[in-house]
């Protein structure tokens, strides 16, 4: 019976802990990224390093320059897999999120983010 009682209670823990285990899309975008933004047309792109806060903000600044040149706030879906945020570099914009990649683009620029 004590057996049986403790190979339940293992059970019953090992799926609880079964969640834990897996990474959320939080935990997946916080870091530093490498933007490309290409403008539609035809003026060049230009490079950036966005750095995603566990707290839910985001900073940006010049490759290869520690100047902070934006800081605000991001949304990731409840499915996890696009990205909502608002910047100085451009209007509100929703990227689409895979987990080392975010891709999307405005009326004037796409956008191509790489995991660092």
């Amino acid at each position: 019976m004590i057996s049986r009682l403790l190979c339940l209670t293992i059970l019953v823990l090992l799926v609880l802990s079964i969640p834990s285990c897996k990474t959320d899309a939080k935990t997946g975008i916080v870091g530093k990224w490498e933007a490309t933004l290409t403008d539609k047309r035809g003026r060049g792109e230009s490079k950036m390093v966005w750095e995603f806060l566990p707290d839910g903000t985001f900073t940006v600044q010049p490759l290869n320059d520690s100047t902070i040149v934006d800081k605000d706030k991001y949304q990731i879906s409840p499915d996890g897999k696009t990205v909502k945020f608002r910047s100085a570099v451009f209007d509100e914009t929703t990227c689409t999120f895979d987990g080392s990649t975010m891709t999307g683009e405005n009326r004037d620029s796409l956008f191509k983010f790489k995991k660092l």
